[in-house]
């Protein structure tokens, strides 16, 4: 067992109608090159935005990332807002803390602007 591998953790995607989605095929690839096969990242094809509040009851994940058409429709699940993901009204990471706490970022506008340079 790699170093990093000693826990288990869920990653995963919301989204929906996400089958389309690279994500968890590229997850998977890197989790293996970074030696954390234990980690496993899956995607949340939820139909509607209200059955969230039950997957974060039936599942230990760790943190998420979000997809259309719930970057915005997210938003009040969450306890807090990172400061570009209020000022974005958008959502597309969501990281969960160790006290179960789930903050929303959006690294979008940081991706655009690096795409650009």
């Amino acid at each position: 067992m790699a170093k990093n591998d000693k826990q288990h953790k869920l990653f995963g995607l919301i989204g929906k109608n996400i089958s389309y989605s690279f994500s968890r095929a590229h997850f998977s690839k890197k989790f293996k090159q970074e030696g954390l096969e234990n980690h496993q990242y899956v995607n949340f094809d939820l139909q509607d935005i209200s059955v969230f509040t039950e997957l974060i009851k039936e599942h230990q994940v760790t943190g998420f990332n979000v997809t259309i058409p719930y970057k915005e429709t997210i938003i009040p699940y969450l306890h807090k807002l990172n400061k570009k993901a209020k000022k974005i009204g958008a959502v597309n990471t969501i990281k969960v803390t160790k006290k179960k706490k789930l903050i929303g970022y959006n690294t979008d506008e940081y991706g655009f602007w690096k795409y650009l340079k």
